[in-house]
């Protein structure tokens, strides 16, 4: 492979011995040259640094439109908007294969032990990057050594109250819980999980005792509280909100920093006293295998802010019940890990065991 420099100039890359280029090799190649000569100094004719040729190898080849994104369960309806907002700025989009199947541990697994190379990143809520590591012994992937790329959406967790409850705020419910311990009855999606354990973080604050009810599934959840089985469920915002919309089940509290703005009526767990950890949400994040390069996950990362940017993009996830993300590679690992210490005490105060 021989660049061609200013004026003319044939300028070889270090230990260039001929490479096979596809057309969007060249595309890519192209491009990073117009940049290095745009960027180089006044020394008249540059070399073109190995690193300069690495970068474009790491970062830029891998977008040629083919990255595979494997999703941990089923297909999250806001990435749909995500990668058509991808796909209409010019950028390259993913081909979405789903991989359900035990929690999102079998879809993960697979991404764990991809290459490295930023054509595989896996769409992965909490579960298979909290939870799990609370509930199971072992798992085939280690959490902690997946690559954070971006946070794709957030969703806030709310309380959800069957409608026919005698009362109409967190008070009256924490009241009733307090003054029959364990006579208020609530709904999660299993032991462990994200609902069950913003359920014990409610019950360890108020200072009271609450009966867990565990379904399979967000649906018998909300249907539980439709027929009055059970009182309450903390769940995600989109389960709740149209029963909620037509009077049939009460809110009595959101886990949005803010009021959100599909239900700016009712108040955050913060503005009713809850400390900062009852910022409560679900949310989907892209991961990489171990050893996915930096360049690689800001690159990735890059391309759902950009998207996100677009007005029309972002009203789609936010008309999906999501907020959308777009957060760094960086912002995404630390918010993972501040989740990971928050229910790691959950976990351990509520003595929850590892099957």
């Amino acid at each position: 492979l021989f660049l061609a420099g200013d004026a003319g100039h044939i300028v070889p890359p270090t230990g260039a011995k001929g490479l096979n280029l596809a057309a969007t090799d060249v595309k890519y190649l192209s491009g990073a040259l117009i940049e290095h000569y745009q960027q180089k100094s006044d020394h008249g004719i540059d070399t073109y640094s190995e690193r300069c040729l690495k970068r474009i190898w790491k970062a830029e080849r891998f977008a040629d439109g083919h990255v595979l994104l494997v999703c941990a369960g089923s297909l999250p309806p806001a990435l749909r908007p995500d990668a058509r907002g991808v796909f209409e700025r010019g950028e390259p989009g993913f081909l979405v294969e789903t991989r359900p199947g035990a929690g999102g541990i079998v879809g993960i697994s697979h991404v764990a032990n991809a290459k490295p190379d930023g054509y595989t990143v896996g769409a992965s809520p909490n579960s298979p990057m909290v939870f799990h590591q609370l509930t199971h012994k072992s798992l085939p992937y280690d959490p902690k050594r997946m690559v954070p790329i971006t946070m794709v959406t957030t969703q806030p967790l709310v309380l959800g109250v069957r409608g026919d409850f005698p009362g109409d705020s967190m008070a009256d419910l924490i009241a009733r819980a307090k003054a029959n311990p364990g006579g208020v009855h609530y709904a999660s999606q299993g032991i462990g999980g994200g609902n069950h354990m913003a359920a014990l973080l409610l019950a360890k604050h108020a200072g009271t005792t609450m009966n867990h009810v565990p379904y399979q599934g967000a649906v018998p959840g909300v249907q539980a509280m439709l027929k009055s089985e059970v009182d309450f469920y903390m769940a995600p915002l989109a389960s709740v909100l149209p029963w909620y919309r037509q009077g049939q089940l009460k809110m009595f509290g959101v886990g949005s920093p803010t009021r959100h703005p599909d239900v700016p009526e009712v108040p955050t767990f913060r503005e009713l006293g809850y400390p900062e950890e009852f910022i409560l949400t679900v949310w989907t994040c892209l991961v990489g295998p171990a050893g996915t390069p930096p360049e690689i996950a800001a690159a990735i990362a890059g391309m759902f802010r950009r998207a996100y940017a677009d007005p029309a993009t972002f009203a789609r996830a936010r008309a999906l019940g999501s907020d959308p993300g777009g957060w760094t590679p960086e912002e995404t690992r630390a918010y993972i890990a501040r989740e990971f210490a928050t229910w790691e005490r959950v976990a351990r105060e509520n003595n929850i065991e590892k099957q």
